[in-house]
């Protein structure tokens, strides 16, 4: 009998991940809230429950397993749930990594105290549970501030302030979006930023994806961060893309991962490469389903469902010998209802055109991004030069138009 995975997200985000795992040859047990998830249509069998929510999850697949069919390994995709992850695992004597670790993953603070006791570079940050302590922060360190939840996901609840004036909004607006009501603040930092994906194996961290992340949008949508896609490969220098790889491996070590997988956001500022925050999970937005097996011709899904079975991942399959350029750019229409979407076929079919994928309709409301939720579609492109990936994503972007009243 194949061996069963389960894997927690089924969303549009994880389908293409969940197809590229169908090839494998398991089987596959999808999770997810949606009983129409589009991705269970790649999957063998399935699960109804709430991915973020222990008390949902866990006893779901303990059942399953029970009742159902024994599951082999667990995973997430495209969904920031390593701590339920680490939870079914642990109940099921499964590989992963442990509670404590995962645990770490979705508590900024205990995470970046980590960092600091291993002695890499992080923005300064304080948990803050007052506006009063709050304002002590910023009298000290006098430069703009990052307000956020220390335990929230998808940008929610994240501002970037520079007037002290909006620090109670913003306090208050970060306290919401958090599900234990707990608020960090940190030093902005400026400087190129990048996403990264790191899958560790036997100790050994490999950076496999690198995109530099797209912020033209930051006085736009001020005081919400909007990150609007990224850019592959780096246009960072090959000493900094090298710094950028051994701070992931210290991340890697201070939170306790031997087998797994890191997304990172790292920050580039004065020369040094600071950890803004990991998570120990696949990148979601598209990151490791289209643009890491675009850019390198690898896959970061299929190692890290080796890893969660306990299967060997060769070592090719975790060294990346070329570099395709690849664009990805979101779809924020001006705000409003849409009366009117045109060009999403035509852009589908324009030479170097890889995915476009648009989730609003006529009639949806729009409204002006606050978090990463904010965008009605994605455009990904690729060319055999950066200047040819560049010309697909203009005319898909211009084939593109969505009429909002």
């Amino acid at each position: 009998m194949s061996k069963t995975l389960l894997i927690l997200g089924a969303s549009r985000q994880a389908e293409e991940g969940l197809r590229h795992l169908k090839g494998c040859g398991w089987f596959l047990v999808g999770c997810d809230i949606d009983e129409q998830a589009p991705g269970f249509k790649w999957c063998d069998d399935h699960i109804i429950a709430s991915v973020y929510h222990e008390d949902q999850a866990v006893p779901a697949a303990l059942e399953y397993h029970k009742n159902v069919r024994p599951l082999d390994g667990v995973m997430c995709l495209a969904v920031d749930c390593p701590h339920v992850v680490a939870r079914i695992a642990r109940e099921l004597d499964l590989p992963g990594i442990s509670v404590e670790t995962a645990d770490l993953a979705v508590d900024k603070i205990a995470m970046k105290d980590r960092f600091k006791a291993a002695g890499m570079a992080t923005p300064v940050y304080r948990e803050v549970d007052s506006l009063a302590e709050l304002m002590r922060f910023y009298d000290e360190r006098q430069k703009p501030l990052v307000i956020k939840p220390c335990d929230s996901r998808g940008s929610k609840g994240v501002s970037l302030n520079k007037d002290p004036a909006d620090f109670g909004w913003a306090f208050d607006h970060a306290k919401a979006s958090s599900p234990t009501g707990r608020v960090e603040a940190e030093e902005f930092l400026s400087g190129p930023q990048l996403s990264t994906e790191t899958i560790v194996y036997e100790g050994t961290a490999y950076t496999i994806g690198i995109s530099d992340r797209n912020y033209e949008f930051l006085e736009t949508y001020a005081p919400y961060i909007i990150e609007n896609g990224g850019d592959l490969p780096s246009f960072w220098s090959e000493g900094e893309i090298a710094q950028a790889k051994k701070v992931m491996g210290q991340a890697a070590r201070a939170l306790g991962v031997e087998n797994g997988v890191l997304k990172g956001d790292l920050l580039l500022h004065g020369g040094t490469v600071y950890v803004v925050e990991v998570a120990l999970r696949l990148s979601g937005g598209y990151f490791c389903t289209h643009e890491v097996p675009l850019n390198t011709g690898r896959s970061t899904i299929i190692p890290v469902a080796k890893i969660a079975l306990g299967e060997p991942v060769s070592l090719g399959e975790l060294e990346v010998t070329g570099l395709r350029p690849v664009y990805q750019r979101y779809i924020f229409p001006k705000p409003g209802r849409i009366v009117d979407m045109s060009g999403i076929d035509v852009a589908r079919d324009l030479p170097g055109v890889d995915f476009v994928d648009v989730w609003a309709e006529v009639g949806d409301e729009v409204i002006s991004p606050v978090n990463a939720g904010g965008s009605v579609g994605v455009i990904i492109t690729s060319g055999a030069t950066k200047e040819l990936a560049w010309q697909s994503m203009d005319a898909a972007q211009k084939a593109i138009e969505i009429q909002t009243v």
